[in-house]
C-alpha cells in the first residue's frame, strides 16, 4: 500500500499542501518548515492509535489581513504567541484561526482484503496520483481510496469535533459524513515508529509487546514463573532472622505491636511486597544491562545515547515488520551515528511498501533516490515543498548525482553559495572559520558553501548545473565565479550562471581564488607564508624575492598542487596583530583579526546576496584591490 496524494488544508503551520509522492518519501529542509506536521497529518488519517488529543495549535492561524504582507503566517515565535493560546501579547493583534483543519490521503496498491473492506468507495487512479473524478476515467486504471480527517472547534461550547471519513460520499459542509470505522483503519498496514527506552519488560514496552505478540502463552508462563519465584524469595527474606529480629524490635517499642492490631502482632505477621503487590511493579523497575566490552555488564544508560537509540529503533523496526506497510517516522536518526542512520533508513525503505521519514540528517537522505527527497522550505513566512523531476536526459542525470555528493550536507540550510570548484570552497571555508568573534560567519546567515563538480571536473560550466538543481530543491542560490579569462565565451558562460542563480558574485578582472588570497597583502607577509611550501616537497617561488612575477608563479603553484590551506594558514599567522607587550594591556576589540581584503569582501558579499530581502544588482562585481607591495628584504 502507498500514498499517491496528500492534501492538507489549515492543519498546524500548513495553510495548504498538495504533495504527490512518486514512491518513498524523505522529508527534509529548513527548521520550522513542517516536517513533523506532515508526519502527524498522515498519522491522524491512517493510524487510529497515533492520534493525540487535539489542541488549538492544530488549527492553522495567521495574523489579520492587514499584517499578512510582512508577518510570517505561521511564525508563532516571531509574534511571541503561545500556540495553544487565543490571547495575543501586548502590542500585537490576535491571530485569526481557521474554522477547521482537514487532511486527505489517497491510497493505492491495496491488498484484496483491504479493497473488500472499503468496497463502495474505490475510485480509478489518475496518472497524476489523484483519484479520477470524471465518469470517463480509464476503467483499467488502478483502484484507489480517499480517506480524510477533519477537525473543528466550537468556541462557544469549547468542544472539539473530529471525523475520519470517506470524502467521496460525504459533505462536511452540511455535517454529513460516511465515517471510516476504527476497526477498518486498524486493518490498514500502517506502522508509526516511536522511539522509546529499549529492552523494557514492563507492560507497554516495545519488547514486552513483541514477546506477547510472538507467543502469548509462553509469555504468560514466563511471567508466572517470575511471580512465583519473587513470592518465594520475598517469603524467605521475610523469615530470615536478620529481618524478623529487627522487625520485632520495632514492634516492641512502647508496645507498638500490641496497640496496632486486635491481638499483639510480631514479625511473623509482617511481610513485604512490591509497591502495588504485583510483579508488574517489579518489572517497571527493571533496566537492561549490556556487556559490550571488557568492562563487564553495565546499565544501558551507561553505554551512551547511541547504543540506546540503536536498540530502540531495532525494537520499533521489529514491530514494524509488516510486508507492504506504510511506515511513518518523525525526526529519524537524530540520536544515531551517521552510518547507522543511513543503514537503518535503507532497511526501512527496502522492507516497506512506502516509507515516510522526516529527518535533519543528510545521512538518512542518502538511503533514498534523489527524486524521493521532498525538501520543505519557508518563503516569506509561507511553507512550500520542492521535489526533483524525473530524469529525462543525460545532463539531468549528471546533475542529480551531485545531490548526494554536494547538496545533501546543505539540506537544512536556506541558501547555498556555489563556487567553481573545491579549491574555492577550501579557501573560503578557511577564511570563514576565522571570522568569529569580530564578525559573523556564513552559517549565521544560513549559507552553506558548495563546490560545483565532483573534483577535477569543476569550473564555471558546472555552476549552472548544480545551481539549477539547488533551485529545484528550493535553495536560495548565490553563484561565486572567477574572472580570470575574459572573452566572448566567458560572457556566454556568465549569462548561464546568472540565469541559474538568484545572485552572482564575480571576482575582479584577472583574478581567481589564488589571486584573491594574495591581493592587498604585502610582499613581506607573502614571502614568509610562501616558505611553507617547502614542507610539502615544493620549491618556494618567492625564495629569491617577491615580485609581481614571482607572486604569479606562487598562485600557479598553489593552484596546480592544491596547497591553498597550508599557505593560507601561514599567511593568517603573519597577518595577525602583534601580541601585547609585557607592559601593555591586551584588548581584542582594539586588535581585530586581519583578513586578506579581497577574501573578506567576498565573504561579506556572499552573506549579502544570500539574504532573501536582497534587492541589489543580480551581478555583484567585486572591486579590485592593490597588488602586493612592500620591501622583501
Amino acid at each position: 500500500m502507498r500514498v499517491t496524494r496528500l492534501l492538507i488544508s489549515n492543519f498546524r503551520g500548513w495553510k495548504s499542501l498538495d504533495l504527490r509522492p512518486r514512491d518513498h518519501v524523505v522529508l527534509a529542509g529548513v527548521p520550522r518548515a513542517g516536517r513533523s506536521d506532515i508526519v502527524e497529518a498522515l498519522a491522524r488519517v491512517l493510524d487510529p492509535d497515533a492520534a493525540q488529543s487535539p489542541r488549538l495549535s492544530d488549527l492553522h492561524q495567521e495574523p489579520p489581513a492587514a499584517a499578512q504582507a510582512d508577518t510570517p503566517e505561521d511564525d508563532e515565535l516571531a509574534l511571541g504567541v503561545d500556540s495553544d493560546s487565543d490571547v495575543a501579547p501586548c502590542g500585537t493583534e490576535p491571530f485569526v484561526r481557521a474554522d477547521f483543519a482537514e487532511v486527505e490521503v489517497t491510497l493505492t496498491d491495496l491488498d484484496p482484503a483491504i479493497e473488500q473492506l472499503v468496497d463502495g468507495h474505490l475510485q480509478p487512479l489518475d496518472p497524476s496520483g489523484a483519484a479520477a473524478e470524471s465518469d470517463e476515467a480509464d476503467p483499467t486504471a488502478p483502484q484507489c481510496v480517499r480517506i480524510a480527517y477533519r477537525l473543528s472547534y466550537d468556541t462557544e461550547a469549547e468542544t472539539w469535533e473530529s471525523a475520519v471519513y470517506y470524502p467521496d460520499r460525504s459533505n462536511p459542509e452540511t455535517g454529513q459524513y460516511i465515517r471510516m470505522p476504527a476497526a477498518v483503519r486498524r486493518e490498514l498496514p500502517v506502522i508509526t515508529l516511536n522511539a522509546s527506552v529499549p529492552l523494557q519488560l514492563r507492560a507497554g514496552g516495545s519488547l514486552r509487546r513483541y514477546i506477547e505478540e510472538r507467543d502469548a502463552k509462553a509469555a504468560t508462563a514466563a511471567f508466572e514463573v517470575l511471580r512465583d519465584a519473587v513470592g518465594d524469595a520475598v517469603a524467605a527474606l521475610s523469615a530470615d532472622p536478620a529481618i524478623t529480629e529487627a522487625v520485632d524490635a520495632v514492634l516492641a517499642v512502647g508496645g507498638t505491636g500490641t496497640r496496632l492490631g486486635d491481638t499483639p502482632i510480631t514479625a511473623t505477621d509482617v511481610g513485604f511486597l512490591a509497591e502495588d503487590g504485583s510483579v508488574a511493579a517489579l518489572l517497571r523497575t527493571l533496566r537492561a544491562s549490556l556487556r559490550l566490552d571488557t568492562a563487564g555488564p553495565l546499565a544501558l544508560a551507561n553505554h551512551g545515547s547511541t547504543v540506546t537509540a540503536i536498540l530502540s529503533m531495532a525494537e520499533a523496526m521489529l514491530l514494524a515488520n509488516v510486508p507492504g506497510a506504510i511506515v511513518l517516522a518523525d525526526d529519524f536518526g537524530d540520536q544515531l551515528d551517521a552510518a547507522t542512520a543511513e543503514h537503518l533508513a535503507s532497511l526501512i525503505r527496502n522492507r516497506s511498501g512506502q516509507t515516510w521519514l522526516s529527518t535533519r540528517r543528510p545521512d538518512v537522505a542518502r538511503a533514498f533516490e534523489p527524486t524521493e527527497v521532498v525538501r520543505l522550505v519557508r518563503h516569506n513566512g509561507a511553507r512550500t515543498h520542492h521535489q526533483l523531476p524525473q530524469v529525462s536526459d543525460r545532463k539531468e542525470l549528471v546533475a542529480h548525482r551531485q545531490l548526494h555528493t554536494q547538496l545533501l550536507p546543505a539540506i537544512t540550510a536556506p541558501a547555498v553559495a556555489i563556487t567553481e570548484g573545491p579549491h574555492d570552497v577550501a579557501v573560503l571555508a578557511a577564511a570563514n572559520r576565522r571570522y568569529p568573534p569580530a564578525k559573523l560567519p556564513l552559517s549565521a546567515f544560513g549559507v552553506r558553501l558548495v563546490a560545483a563538480g565532483t573534483g577535477g571536473d569543476g569550473g564555471i560550466d558546472q555552476v549552472p548545473r548544480i545551481a539549477e538543481l539547488a533551485k529545484q530543491l528550493g535553495f536560495r542560490v548565490v553563484g561565486v565565479i572567477d574572472r580570470d579569462k575574459p572573452g566572448p565565451q566567458t560572457d556566454a558562460q556568465v549569462a548561464k550562471v546568472q540565469q541559474a542563480c538568484d545572485a552572482v558574485i564575480r571576482l575582479p578582472e584577472k583574478t581567481a581564488i589564488e589571486r584573491a588570497m594574495t591581493a592587498g597583502v604585502g610582499f613581506p607577509q607573502l614571502t614568509i607564508a610562501s616558505s611553507v611550501l617547502t614542507a610539502f616537497g615544493e620549491t618556494d617561488p618567492l625564495a629569491g624575492g617577491a615580485t609581481e612575477e614571482t607572486v604569479t608563479k606562487l598562485c600557479d603553484r598553489l593552484h596546480k598542487k592544491g596547497l591553498h590551506e597550508p599557505f593560507l594558514d601561514a599567511l593568517y599567522e603573519e597577518l595577525q596583530p602583534a601580541p601585547a607587550g609585557p607592559d601593555e594591556e591586551a584588548d581584542e576589540d582594539d586588535q581585530p583579526a586581519v583578513h586578506p581584503p579581497l577574501l573578506e569582501a567576498l565573504l561579506d558579499a556572499i552573506a549579502c546576496g544570500a539574504d532573501p530581502a536582497y534587492s541589489g544588482p543580480a551581478m555583484i562585481d567585486l572591486p579590485g584591490v592593490p597588488r602586493p607591495t612592500g620591501d622583501t628584504a
